[in-house]
């Protein structure tokens, strides 16, 4: 053989196509139904087709293997060594084909009545669980609604499986039908009641002299989320220079709070369980408005999915009842 034409075979080979020497799956369920029945007659019944039509598909097979897999007789048809051997190959493989299909039906079946949302701790816990149950009753008892929880930022959340819905400060990075708007920023002091009752000399006295008092702080002074600053900013600042004992979490400044260790800004959409229920007790008369705007919105995957577009009609709905 000359180059050209050792070349030729070489493209040949390389552009076959992948897996072109599997047997068509019809004739493979034809022969897995003859092997099991040791009968062409039999196989053509379960599988409602004639028996000449099992035996096209059985003699294709051997011509393709190049082997004999059945030994014929009036009596039926018995399994060559090759045709056992093929027929344990066969039977796996449909079995697998089988179990795949099935695994990707469910997952297809569960998306249809999942929805994933996306959220930081204190939002899961403080916002969103206490609306769980009006939300459950909007999507219908029917959706399994997924909480993904992420620390700090919307850059920390896992990559799979994809969210369908944030909730996160300063999230309005998308068009208005894909964002609504949860609640604006909101700060206000508490403390527990014993906290309270401790320091009520210096907590009737003007901000400028609580400098004896300890702040919680979610985050360290003067930033990040919950810092002291924007409302020291309206309210005044303590004239010396203020305590702060700093959490890594919003959740667990509030845990100390109502364990009685400090004061601790309360944002309004959040706080309204501890209010309710008394653990902690309001040291201003009003709430101070920031900037920042905390947002539902929906991501790429999450747009085109019904029951995500639904998940933010009711956040935007609950918004309207803040």
């Amino acid at each position: 053989m000359d180059a050209t034409g050792a070349e030729d075979m070489s493209e040949s080979t390389s552009a076959r196509r992948p897996y072109s020497t599997i047997p068509p799956v019809s004739a493979l369920i034809a022969f897995e139904s003859a092997a099991r029945h040791g009968s062409f007659t039999q196989a053509a019944n379960e599988l409602a087709t004639s028996q000449s039509a099992i035996s096209r598909h059985v003699a294709r097979l051997e011509k393709q293997l190049g082997a004999p897999l059945f030994e014929r007789s009036r009596t039926g048809a018995r399994l060559t060594e090759g045709g056992r051997r093929f027929r344990d190959a066969v039977v796996a493989g449909l079995g697998a084909l089988e179990a795949g299909a099935a695994d990707v039906a469910t997952l297809s079946s569960h998306r249809q009545t999942e929805v994933t949302i996306a959220c930081s701790d204190e939002v899961s816990h403080l916002y969103l669980m206490p609306r769980y149950r009006a939300l459950k009753e909007a999507l219908g008892e029917h959706v399994r609604v997924r909480i993904l929880v992420y620390s700090h930022s919307v850059s920390a959340l896992p990559a799979q499986p994809p969210a369908d819905l944030v909730l996160a400060w300063d999230a309005g990075f998308s068009t208005p039908q894909h964002c609504v708007l949860v609640a604006r920023e909101a700060l206000m002091p508490f403390c527990s009641p014993g906290y309270a009752a401790d320091h009520a000399e210096t907590l009737s006295r003007p901000v400028e002299e609580w400098g004896g008092l300890t702040f919680l702080a979610f985050a360290p002074p003067g930033g990040g989320r919950a810092s002291w600053r924007p409302w020291f900013a309206v309210s005044g600042r303590p004239a010396s220079k203020p305590q702060y004992e700093e959490f890594d979490t919003y959740t667990y400044a509030l845990d100390a709070a109502v364990a009685g260790r400090g004061l601790v800004l309360g944002w309004r959409h959040l706080i309204g369980q501890h209010v309710k229920t008394g653990a902690l007790v309001a040291m201003a008369d009003d709430f101070v408005e920031t900037r920042r705007r905390f947002n539902a919105v929906l991501t790429a995957t999450g747009r085109h999915r019904p029951l995500a577009r639904a998940c933010l009609g009711f956040f935007d709905e609950a918004a309207h009842g803040c």
